[in-house]
């Protein structure tokens, strides 16, 4: 296990460098406009951390693609392991391997231009104006240091979770809610952001709450945080704000 640790330290110190690159070279994050999403940006919205293997940016589609930009300023080392254009869809990898001990870690930057695609048709979330306009800026412990990097607005976020719906997602979701509750004005951007709105409710029916439900959830919960803060309180607290959600009078959910 301390053999697995170490490789995941190793990786966040090579993530911690590269977006202090990337950071320098788009002049904060601004030239494009980049969104940190997915597992480091849980971290600017519960007080636990939890290791993850890549590193998620979003950006907006304006003219051209900014995913071409982006392959000619990441930091040395790196190459492209997959590129897609697709009208209003871009996505871009980068990996890079670095050295530990005997072992080479593979570092990963992926990049989603104009939409964010799931594994389904039907997971398109929309990277629109709104949400580059309500992205914040947050400092966020990498590697036992802080850097200010820019994170979705938490309504914004929630969202994202939903839609991926995985089973790190899944905690993670129990998370932002224990600690946030549901956000303000979640079904009017719910509408706004996804193509096809009732992937939302979908999600919270068939696998996010019949998943929170199992009596090994707080086990599971726990464990991917390495705490023992959450109990059975807690859990039950996370099915009734859902529960309440897809209740929801006047929206797509009820």
């Amino acid at each position: 296990m301390s053999k697995v640790i170490n490789l995941m330290k190793r990786r966040e110190e090579e993530v911690l460098n590269s977006l202090l690159s990337l950071s320098e070279r788009t002049k904060g994050f601004t030239k494009p406009e980049l969104i940190m999403i997915g597992g480091y940006a849980l971290r600017a919205f519960i007080h636990f951390s939890r290791f993850t293997r890549d590193c998620d940016f979003a950006l907006m589609k304006r003219d051209g693609w900014n995913i071409d930009r982006i392959k000619e300023i990441l930091s040395e080392g790196y190459s492209v392991e997959e590129e897609q254009k697709r009208n209003n869809y871009g996505f871009l990898r980068c990996i890079k391997f670095v050295k530990h001990d005997k072992v080479r870690v593979k570092v990963s930057m992926d990049f989603m231009e104009g939409e964010i695609r799931g594994r389904e048709a039907k997971e398109v979330i929309k990277i629109d104006e709104a949400m580059v306009k309500n992205r914040v800026f947050v400092s966020i412990p990498i590697a036992n240091k802080s850097i200010k990097l820019p994170v979705p607005s938490y309504v914004d976020y929630f969202i994202m979770k939903v839609v991926s719906a995985r089973a790190s997602d899944i905690r993670d979701i129990a998370s932002l809610i224990c600690e946030n509750g549901i956000p303000e004005n979640l079904l009017e951007r719910v509408e706004q952001v996804l193509l096809y709105p009732e992937i939302f409710s979908i999600k919270l029916k068939e696998r996010i709450i019949p998943e929170i439900r199992r009596k090994t959830f707080l086990d599971s919960w726990r464990g991917i945080f390495g705490t023992t803060k959450y109990n059975e309180e807690d859990r039950r607290k996370v099915i009734m704000e859902l529960e309440k959600l897809i209740k929801s009078k006047n929206s797509f959910l009820s």
